[in-house]
């Protein structure tokens, strides 16, 4: 008969690695499906009720002014100088197919009046009339935030 000669005693050099790398894999996935949700949110504009809101779509430019009035371009910082180039650079994009470019503002309402009138005389004189503004529906039975 053949006879196991280990020692008990024998201590272990190793270390199992396959629960480590597996316990990983799970918070990078964790990691990447939060991700998504923050950058959804990152510019901090408190929105305005109005009757007429609807569900906002992600249009050609949008703009937002926050409280502190910073100006945001298609989620970036920026100015009220860089309007130009950014109606530029879509027009590029859009190329000769008929479409005008559009802009979506989102101003917070404790933003100041004179940074928004500002962003829609910038656009209103690079020729973009289609403007819309963004706001949230109203509570409805006091429910929402």
């Amino acid at each position: 008969m053949a006879a196991s000669t280990q020692n008990d005693d024998e201590i272990i050099s190793g270390i199992n690695v396959t629960p480590l790398v597996d316990i990983i894999l799970v918070v990078l996935i964790i990691f990447i499906v939060t991700a998504s949700l923050v950058l959804r949110n990152n510019i901090p504009v408190d929105l305005p009720q109005a009757q007429t809101s609807e569900q906002s779509v992600e249009g050609l430019i949008n703009l937002a002014v926050t409280a502190d009035g910073e100006l945001y371009l298609n989620g970036r910082p920026g100015t009220v100088e860089d309007i130009p180039a950014l109606v530029t650079e879509t027009r590029q994009k859009l190329g000769n197919n008929g479409k005008k470019v559009s802009a979506f503002i989102s101003a917070d309402v404790q933003a100041r009046y004179g940074k928004f009138a500002e962003v829609i005389d910038q656009l209103r004189l690079e020729k973009v009339t289609d403007i819309a503004l963004d706001t949230k529906p109203p509570e409805i039975n006091g429910e929402g935030s």
